[in-house]
């Protein structure tokens, strides 16, 4: 998959956009699973009149060229009162596909922390299940880049967060948003978190589909099966009774 070869750290992308423009912005991202355990990842983001106009072209700011590289759809700037959504989503035929997609949206130090797709199918039901963590506990600093630390030295966004909250006067982690939104099968939760004075909070969602009325008429298709083909048997062995009783009056004549 193409996904695991080109890790993109959509989120720390996103993270740039928000130090560099100091205005308010919101991260969403979507999980649609269906009860086959395929299913659809869009993560949006969510820009304020001031953020997109420092912004400029939200594509250029998120490197869209190189989502699409990566197998990411890139969805046309869509306006929601006054906020403009800029949204990517990936497709993933299978749980482990869309548990690596997860994984390369948040990369090791972002906040999502071991985030599984799964499918269990028993006999009478299967269930699709999100599971994992929020860990927003290191604010915006997750989103830094260490080298660019070493380089500078200075914090892990290179100094920006420091410069970003003497012009605006607030707390850079103010202004910022995340949500975390499932639909497991036709079952919807969603977890709202900030990067002030964050904490974690437990992913727990699921979805299951009965298997009762498919698995009677599984039962009942066998059991037709089985019916037709005793009856068969009984007839052919009835025919060959009689023919065998002819045989033998004939022999006796």
């Amino acid at each position: 998959m193409r996904i695991l070869r080109r890790p993109l750290r959509l989120c720390a992308l996103v993270a740039l956009v928000v130090l560099a423009a100091g205005c308010r912005v919101q991260l969403t991202t979507e999980v649609n699973v269906k009860a086959d355990g395929s299913g659809v990842i869009t993560q949006g983001i969510g820009f304020d009149a001031a953020a997109l106009k420092r912004v400029g072209d939200p594509e250029l700011a998120i490197r869209a060229d190189d989502l699409r590289q990566a197998g990411w759809e890139v969805d046309p700037l869509e306006r929601d009162g006054d906020i403009a959504w800029l949204r990517v989503h990936h497709a993933f035929a299978d749980p482990a596909e869309g548990t690596a997609l997860l994984a390369q949206l948040s990369g090791p130090q972002g906040p999502y922390r071991d985030m599984v797709v799964a499918r269990t199918s028993g006999l009478l039901s299967s269930t699709v299940s999100v599971k994992g963590e929020i860990d927003t506990t290191a604010g915006l600093a997750m989103f830094g880049d260490d080298k660019l630390a070493a380089a500078l030295g200075g914090d892990a966004s290179g100094g920006l967060l420091a410069r970003i909250e003497k012009e605006e006067g607030r707390p850079a982690a103010s202004m910022v948003g995340l949500t975390f939104a499932v639909d497991v099968n036709g079952t919807k939760k969603s977890w709202n978190a900030t990067f002030v004075d964050g904490g974690v909070q437990l992913v727990r969602a699921s979805g299951s589909e009965g298997h009762l009325l498919r698995t009677l008429e599984t039962i009942l298709v066998v059991v037709l099966v089985l019916l037709t083909a005793t009856v068969i048997a009984l007839r052919v062995r009835a025919r060959r009774l009689r023919t065998r009783r002819l045989m033998r009056r004939r022999r006796s004549w």
